[in-house]
């Protein structure tokens, strides 16, 4: 990696001691690497289906015939279904907000991360290294930053390191590699290269010269085979752990802390003036620093300067025991246990050859003196006969036939290749290889369960992934500006984006949807929202939305849009004509109802004031009669008592019609029946005539 303004003054004193520390390291560690070395060498020969394995590994148990090994690679087609599984289904890092925590910013450092992923193929990269962890077990992820196209901030870079380019702490246990040791990475550039990475350095690295003396380091490198490569250099990245002081400012009334990474005491002491309630504290706290050779010779001795305080590595593991005592089997990977299988396997498809090549399958047996010409049985090809003497019988020549080969041989071979599957936990399904008339679904469940056993390698590589994007995120807190992040995220920085306690408290690393594009990710989980019911608006779908001819797209949107609105203004329109027309009608209605309502209101009153003026003629009526009765009492004084008898009876006669009319008027019946008195114009009797006025009564 390139680190600017570092000059030869700052670590030639210092060089004794620093490797001197590297080679006790590498003296401690050597044996048990060498040992993981060696077995991730044969799992990648394996994998890679090298017959020259087969005598070095299985010497002693090969059949006779040694000259002729075959190989019917198994294991790629595994390891390549797995690997291929994650690259169909590659997750991208994304940052959420835990609890209440800064949105906005957590939205910002995706954007940064997805765009460091895009510039970068860190994605691929991943791919790359969990497929090396699949063969060997273990892979490293390394992040640094290169300064060579953006001298201010740099861009970040990571790359996969293979199995033998690293030297390790063999006892570390936790996989983030916070209980490491050291860690050295070798790697082999051309002076040129070196240059770039170190320009401070020019000088020395012009006279060096590669030349054919290796140190004899780092064995398993493809490098390291080739002695006749002068060009190269030996750069070399030595990781050791360490501690350093800071300066902890502490809010004594909140508990909120933050690290004064400035060298400015000015600012420190304006700082504690315009906050009084935090308090300075210093302590040592661990880090991990660097030390750079080229060519054996210290270049850069001191803090880590990417401004991170962690290994820049993430280890990929594919089975990894740490309570394990041997290091070599503690990492494993998906070949090792799939060596022997391949192997038998190997071994029995050579002796089937074997077998089918040594068969009898055209020779002849001829009693002696029976052909014309005894050298006609070793002629070959087609339509070939014999000359039998005259003397000769038919069954003095007979062709052998060749023996049956059993079938259970090659059940046996099918049944060696069906280890490898079982063994991988790869099925048929996941393989594309099942042939029975099984049912769609029940071929679902089969590579779901298939799925489910591998479940823990993908495991690993999420939780690689998710250590990878918190370290990105710590470099890019450290090393790029306001400005860059500006031009990336096309928006400013929030005031939490550079808080270094941010990433630890208040945003969680997660995997999400592997796009192209941002815009495409978050078309994808704005599609997602609208999905489970979230109003989402069209257009904002459409803005977001990443595809050819948008533009044209969106208008026609808008045009049909636009059409149907209008068609809807004009509908709306009618039903508004129709309702008020219907409202209107209602009003009228309700109006006529109203002055019915006042008139039959105002009869009611009309009714009482006339059942009142009745009431009173009525009364009126009765005082008459009662004073045309007392009249008529007094004119009967004197008047004899027959005569008084037959007044009432007509009296009763008169009520007793009354109350007949009443009853007919009520009841609407006739009132035509026989009357039960006399007419006026009859006389009441034979005897008697009706009086005509109570005088002549």
């Amino acid at each position: 990696m390139l680190f600017p303004n570092i000059g030869p003054e700052y670590y030639d004193e210092r060089d004794k001691g620093i490797k001197a520390r590297m080679s006790s390291f590498y003296a401690d560690a050597i044996t048990i690497n060498q040992a993981f070395w060696g077995e991730a060498d044969t799992d990648s020969r394996f994998e890679a289906g090298d017959q020259t394995l087969w005598n070095e590994w299985y010497g002693g148990n090969l059949p006779a015939n040694r000259r002729r090994q075959f190989g019917f690679n198994r294991i790629k087609r595994v390891v390549n279904m797995i690997s291929g599984h994650q690259r169909q289904n590659r997750l991208s890092t994304t940052v959420v907000p835990v609890e209440n925590g800064d949105t906005q910013t957590a939205d910002q450092f995706t954007k940064v991360l997805s765009w460091v992923n895009q510039q970068e193929g860190v994605l691929e990269t991943i791919s790359d290294s969990f497929r090396g962890a699949l063969v060997t077990g273990m892979n490293l992820l390394q992040v640094w930053v290169d300064y060579r196209s953006d001298p201010v901030s740099g861009n970040i870079k990571v790359d996969n390191c293979s199995y033998n380019s690293f030297l390790i702490d063999p006892f570390f246990r936790k996989t983030d590699l916070s209980d490491c040791n050291c860690i050295w990475k070798r790697s082999f550039l051309t002076k040129r290269e070196c240059i770039s990475l170190l320009p401070e350095s020019t000088n020395e690295l012009l006279c060096m010269t590669g030349n054919d003396t290796r140190d004899g380091k780092f064995q398993f490198m493809p490098e390291s085979y080739n002695y006749g490569m002068k060009n190269l250099l030996t750069y070399d990245e030595y990781y050791y752990r360490d501690s350093r002081k800071q300066k902890m400012i502490v809010d004594t009334q909140t508990g909120e802390s933050l690290e004064w990474r400035h060298d400015n005491e000015e600012g420190l002491k304006a700082f504690l003036q315009r906050y009084p309630q935090c308090t300075v504290i210093e302590s040592d706290i661990p880090t991990v620093k660097l030390a750079i050779l080229v060519q054996g010779k210290v270049m850069y001795d001191g803090p880590n300067p990417m401004g991170i305080d962690v290994y820049p590595f993430v280890p990929v593991l594919a089975y990894y025991t740490p309570e394990l005592p041997y290091f070599p089997w503690r990492i494993q990977g998906v070949v090792r246990g799939l060596r022997d299988a391949q192997f038998l396997y190997n071994r029995r498809k050579v002796i089937e050859m074997d077998i089918l090549e040594s068969q009898i399958t055209s020779g002849w047996k001829y009693k002696e003196g029976a052909l014309v010409n005894p050298k006609d049985v070793f002629m070959s090809g087609q339509g070939r006969g014999l000359a039998l003497k005259d003397e000769a019988m038919m069954t003095d020549v007979e062709q052998i036939q060749a023996p049956q080969v059993p079938p259970s041989m090659f059940e046996l071979s099918k049944s060696l290749g069906d280890e490898i599957q079982q063994i991988s936990g790869v099925n048929e399904e996941l393989l594309g290889a099942a042939v029975d008339d099984k049912a769609g679904v029940l071929s679902m469940l089969r590579q779901s369960a298939g799925l489910t056993t591998l479940q823990c390698l993908f495991d690993q590589l999420d939780k690689s992934q998710k250590l990878l994007g918190k370290i990105m995120i710590d470099v890019i807190q450290s090393n790029f500006a306001p400005g860059k992040i500006k031009r990336i995220i096309e928006d400013e920085p929030t005031a939490q984006f550079y808080n270094k306690a941010f990433g630890k408290y208040d945003a969680a690393v997660e995997e999400g949807l592997n796009t192209t594009t941002q815009r495409q990710m978050q078309f994808l989980q704005l599609l997602k929202l609208k999905e489970i019911g979230v109003n989402i608006p069209d257009d904002f779908l459409l803005d977001a939305i990443t595809i050819e001819g948008k533009k044209e797209l969106i208008d026609a949107i808008k045009q049909e849009k636009q059409a149907q609105q209008q068609a809807q203004q004009i509908q709306l329109q009618a039903m508004l004509k129709e309702q008020q027309a219907k409202t209107e009608l209602a009003q009228a209605r309700a109006a006529a109802d109203t002055g019915l309502g006042m008139e039959r209101m105002s009869r009611i009153e009309e009714n009482k004031a006339l059942a009142v003026e009745r009431r009173a003629e009525a009364v009126a009526d009765e005082n008459r009669s009662f004073l045309d009765l007392v009249k008529a009492l007094k004119e009967i004084e004197g008047i004899d008592l027959s005569h008084v008898e037959k007044v009432v009876g007509i009296q009763n006669m008169i009520k007793q019609m009354q109350e007949s009319n009443l009853d007919s008027a009520v009841n609407g019946t006739s009132t035509s029946k026989p009357q039960k008195y006399p007419s006026a114009a009859q006389p009441l009797n034979d005897t008697t005539t009706r009086p005509s006025s109570a005088a002549q009564i």
